[in-house]
């Protein structure tokens, strides 16, 4: 499995991350659920335009919910991308469908993921450092009902990050004993194997209760398990 994970700019931003993420022409399967319902319909076609840009005729499918779905159809998909959104909206919704375990199983199995701000978001160990950009509207409050898929253990994943967020980001780490992992959106992160790699342009800042300081493209830090 290779996760792509974008600080929530355009697919020209994060073109580090498009670009190898498209290459080997993958089957897609979008998930927008952290939309809105009048954004929905134009989903497909923002996630279209985009692939374009990298990579012609490729395979797209979008679930605009999982009503109707079950996990063996991801079997069908290379990459499954999420997109952004409202990050509570859209953990919620997984939730009420057990399909967390659905996106391990699919990594599990070889299968690739992208996560796009909400997206991104959902990777961490918890989607609580969402409210800095979303509502949170839903009955998830405890720990345990905002943990994310735990694909970055001990750290979480801020989007749409720039240098003057970073001691807001290590007050929340020192509240949180959380590392927060600032991602602007002309950046990202790749999770291979054991490795996480800044894939750039521009470097992600890595926050906790003590320091805070930028990493720079083809930085590669240990993931710990």
């Amino acid at each position: 499995m290779t996760v792509y994970l974008g600080g929530g700019g355009s697919a020209q931003q994060e073109a580090a991350l498009w670009r190898p993420m498209l290459a080997r022409r993958p089957r897609v399967l979008y998930w927008p659920f952290a939309l809105g319902g009048d954004m929905l319909p134009g989903a497909e076609g923002w996630l279209r335009g985009s692939v374009e840009e990298f990579q012609s005729d490729l395979d797209v499918v979008t679930w605009t919910t999982l009503d109707g779905h079950d996990p063996a159809e991801l079997a069908g998909s290379d990459l499954l991308v999420i997109g952004g959104g409202n990050t509570y909206d859209l953990l919620a919704h997984l939730c009420a469908h057990g399909a967390l375990e659905w996106v391990r199983t699919h990594l599990a199995g070889g299968g690739d993921l992208y996560g796009g701000s909400a997206g991104a978001i959902l990777a961490g160990a918890s989607i609580d450092v969402a409210a800095w950009h979303d509502e949170n509207a839903t009955d998830l409050a405890t720990p345990d009902e905002l943990a994310g898929l735990g694909l970055l253990p001990g750290s979480v994943l801020l989007p749409h990050f720039t240098e003057d967020d970073a001691p807001r980001a290590q007050q929340w780490a020192a509240q949180h004993r959380l590392e927060v992992l600032g991602v602007p959106e002309a950046s990202g992160l790749v999770i291979e194997g054991d490795d996480v790699v800044v894939a750039g342009p521009e470097p992600v800042w890595r926050c906790t209760a003590g320091t805070a300081g930028p990493l720079v493209a083809g930085t590669v830090m240990p993931r710990e398990t």
